[in-house]
């Protein structure tokens, strides 16, 4: 029977591994330095080995928890991590149910198969989030910037401005925005400018950016902002158009193609049909 003698194989060979692994603490603990008193005693193999994969944890973590904000999901890092985990378990489970119809080797392959595409699927979907959440946002800031300017045009600073726009306007955008004023105004606190480049770098919107460094050069040495403001809203304006346009065209593609596959190939083989079966019938 090839299946006894490949679960025997497997058993023996993860017995050895478990053996070996067992072996080598047992060595790395009896070759262990002892320090002397007063002297901090170097880290065994075990702890440096703990050591790494405690910070390699934490740093996935912290990637993690920087990609979900991103999306904005009111989700942690362990409850995605243990979706993802939980998907990849089903799907292979369900490529193992194969094994009834198919080979074993077959049915392996399927189960693997599914164990990465249950990881795969929440990045995609994590990953869409973020895009789709950093688009909308884009869109938000357009409108925001232009109203900005006409607050600058009626006089008044330009965070006072900024505070009677966002007060004004409903939306994500905007709330944050509103969070950051206030929280600026706390003696001791970070400035606004400090708060926007933070939030546009993890947000990773540049627009953002762009406006946290013309309010700063307004702070620091007094120039103007309305115009920067302007250009930078009319930028948007023409980053959103050309993108509108491209979807357009997307469109228009996607349309063409089900209709040339789906009206046009039957079209021309119900014209053709009478000629192919006259031309059969005469080569017969």
């Amino acid at each position: 029977m090839p299946e006894l003698a490949f679960v025997s194989s497997a058993m023996a060979a993860g017995a050895l591994i478990s053996f070996g692994a067992l072996l080598m603490s047992r060595v790395l603990a009896s070759h262990a330095v002892i320090a002397p008193p007063g002297v901090a005693a170097p880290p065994t193999a075990q702890e440096a080995f703990r050591d790494g994969w405690t910070r390699r944890s934490r740093a996935a973590r912290a990637w993690l928890a920087i990609r979900i904000a991103r999306a904005g999901w009111n989700e942690t890092p362990e409850r995605l991590a243990a979706l993802s985990v939980i998907l990849a378990s089903v799907l292979g489970a369900v490529g193992l149910c194969t094994v009834f119809v198919a080979q074993a080797g077959t049915a392996a392959s399927i189960a693997l198969l599914g164990c990465i595409s249950g990881f795969c699927a929440v990045g995609i979907a994590l990953r869409s989030a973020i895009t789709r959440r950093r688009r909308r946002l884009t869109r938000e800031l357009a409108p925001l910037l232009e109203l900005f300017v006409l607050e600058l045009g009626a006089g008044g600073s330009a965070m006072s401005a900024l505070g009677t726009v966002t007060m004004q306007i409903e939306g994500e955008l905007a709330s944050e925005l509103r969070r950051h004023l206030i929280a600026a105004q706390v003696t001791g606190s970070a400035s606004f400018e400090t708060r926007l480049r933070d939030h546009a770098e993890r947000l990773q919107i540049p627009a953002l950016a762009s406006l946290a460094t013309i309010l700063t050069a307004s702070r620091e040495y007094g120039t103007g902002v309305t115009e920067g403001v302007r250009a930078l809203a009319a930028d948007l304006r023409r980053a959103q158009r050309r993108e509108l346009i491209a979807h357009s065209r997307r469109a228009l593609n996607h349309v063409l193609f089900p209709a040339a596959i789906g009206v046009l190939l039957p079209f021309l083989a119900s014209l053709l049909f009478p000629a192919i079966s006259a031309l059969r019938s005469n080569l017969r």
